[in-house]
């Protein structure tokens, strides 16, 4: 399938690459990575990418691209399959798409030549990665910055592996091309005092009763914080993480337009298809959702308490 997607992209002059609306820095690592390595291997090729920018969008800036531009371009999206979270839906007006995604959902998206789905990868970063090692592709240091940032970020540092042979392989390789890494944990790892405090205000949950936590942020409250809606909808959701009692955990933060954003978290226990019944998908354990009225949020964490008890049966059952 690499050999394949070479192939495309070598057939192409105009490529515009997208991701995920809201990205965090898989997505925006993949897009920029992916963008930094097509420029250095082929110089000739107008490659663009698009999309919105928020607290996760490291340094990356994004391009200003006409509608025509797309009329015979070729659209690669990366970190994302489903059709309602790409970023600039302008992706349609493409000749041709091609889809580099490492999660569980299927896609829906027309007019795709190849979907390239690998869920045994930890980021689309790894896959962007393997792809340039494969065919023994060249990384600026820049591009390599992106494509570890977020092999580190969805690995949560490592932690969290499908395949550690592999993955470290990968690291190995991208680290060649000397990632600015001390930066990288400058802007992810260390902040202001004033968002340290910040989290002492989403730091108290609700509990159901069998110990799922979860908060529901206002979007008064939201815009009380002066921070943008990433920042708390993804960025606090781990102040649930680490508790011994609690497997799984999410925050449910109201956008704009008085939807839930659901930011749902596990520890050992698969939650992704509680999140797809919902219309979103992700990973095993890290996933999401959008929900359209307070009722689906609470039928949702309801659904999470059915998932410990079934989960813990059939522990005890085995």
């Amino acid at each position: 399938m690499k050999d394949d997607i070479l192939g495309i992209i070598n057939a192409y002059t105009t490529i515009i690459i997208h991701r995920h609306q809201r990205p965090d820095l898989d997505a925006i690592g993949s897009q920029m990575g992916l963008k930094l390595l097509l420029e250095s291997q082929f110089p000739e090729k107008k490659i663009y990418v698009v999309g919105d920018l928020n607290s996760m969008s490291y340094l990356a800036e994004m391009d200003e691209v006409k509608d025509e531009t797309y009329r015979d371009a070729l659209v690669i999206i990366t970190d994302v399959a489903v059709s309602h979270m790409v970023s600039d839906e302008r992706y349609k007006l493409a000749k041709n798409i091609i889809i580099i995604d490492h999660h569980e959902n299927d896609t829906n998206i027309d007019n795709v030549s190849i979907h390239y789905k690998d869920t045994s990868y930890n980021s689309a970063c790894e896959m962007i990665i393997d792809f340039a090692k494969t065919f023994h592709l060249d990384l600026s240091r820049d591009a390599a910055t992106y494509l570890y940032g977020g092999m580190i970020t969805d690995s949560g540092r490592f932690l969290y592996l499908k395949n550690p042979e592999r993955t470290f392989l990968l690291a190995s390789y991208v680290t060649r091309f000397q990632p600015n890494i001390q930066d990288l944990y400058n802007y992810l790892y260390t902040e202001p005092l004033s968002k340290k405090r910040l989290k002492n205000q989403f730091s108290t949950f609700e509990l159901t009763a069998q110990n799922v936590a979860y908060r529901i942020n206002s979007k008064a409250l939201i815009a009380s914080t002066g921070e943008d809606f990433q920042t708390i909808s993804r960025g606090m959701v781990n102040q649930m993480a680490g508790i011994k009692e609690v497997r799984i955990w999410g925050s449910f933060s109201e956008d704009h337009n008085g939807s839930y954003v659901a930011e749902l978290r596990s520890r050992e226990i698969p939650i992704v298809d509680i999140a797809k019944k919902y219309g979103g998908g992700g990973h095993l354990n890290a996933c999401g959702a959008t929900l359209d009225t307070i009722e689906k949020v609470y039928q949702l964490i309801e659904d999470l308490n059915e998932k410990v008890i079934l989960h813990d049966k059939h522990t005890t059952r085995n």
